[in-house]
């Protein structure tokens, strides 16, 4: 299953994601609509942990039953 990775300043399908600036969002940050076209933006950027990681510093971490 292949899954799109879009940008959240401009909107745009990412196709390269070595090219992608993942970052912590604070409250003030609002994602912008996901959009068919290709993002334009020089560094794409997308909050939240790449895909693959479990954890990353600054997210909470999961509390999980033993």
């Amino acid at each position: 299953m292949i899954t799109e990775i879009h940008c959240h300043t401009c909107g745009g399908r990412i196709t390269d994601p070595t090219l992608v600036s993942y970052r912590l969002a604070d409250g003030a940050v609002v994602a912008a609509v996901p959009r068919t076209g290709l993002c334009s933006c020089a560094l794409a950027i997308v909050y939240g942990p790449p895909a693959g990681y479990l954890s990353s510093p600054g997210f909470p971490r999961p509390i999980i039953p033993s």
